[in-house]
């Protein structure tokens, strides 16, 4: 493995898993949940309990294993991929985490609410769109890892 993973992009890869499976946050709650299409999974727990479980098993993989997210040296497509995977892991982690604390930043600097509390469904509803994002720099990142290693296997010489 020629390209170790840092440990800040080790964390944020775990806020960004976690910001996916852990339902808290404004983005997560009532009427922004139902309108965003989320709600509608609530009677099926199976969905997102599987997720939960795959979440946390590779947490625990990530953090035991200190090479869980090496991989061997990229060129082109695959070094883009993986540069632009890194980067909206990081988004994804700081939205995550905006998402967990928006409703007291929210109540701490609203001095004025409005009668049916839209400006929670408004910022609930942008943060649970912008939630995926996380996941797409996962899906780029492990991809590109997956591409360098079918180039590192396929230059070894058979034997």
């Amino acid at each position: 493995m020629e390209l170790p993973a840092s440990r800040s992009l080790k964390i944020a890869y775990a806020l960004t898993i976690l910001a996916a499976v852990v339902p808290i946050g404004i983005a997560k709650s009532g009427w922004v949940a139902l309108a965003t299409g989320s709600g509608a999974m609530g009677f099926l727990l199976l969905g997102p309990l599987l997720m939960l479980l795959v979440g946390v098993y590779r947490l625990i993989t990530i953090f035991r294993n200190p090479a869980a997210l090496s991989s061997y040296a990229v060129v082109g497509i695959a070094n883009l991929l993986r540069k632009l995977g890194i980067f909206v892991i990081y988004v994804g982690a700081i939205v995550g985490v905006i998402g967990w604390v928006s409703g007291p930043l929210m109540a701490a600097f609203m001095k004025h609410r409005s009668e049916n509390g839209v400006e929670f469904f408004v910022v609930g509803t942008y943060l649970a769109l912008l939630g995926g994002i996380g996941m797409i720099g996962i899906f780029s990142f492990e991809f590109s890892r997956l591409l360098g290693m079918e180039n590192h296997f396929r230059e070894q010489p058979d034997e």
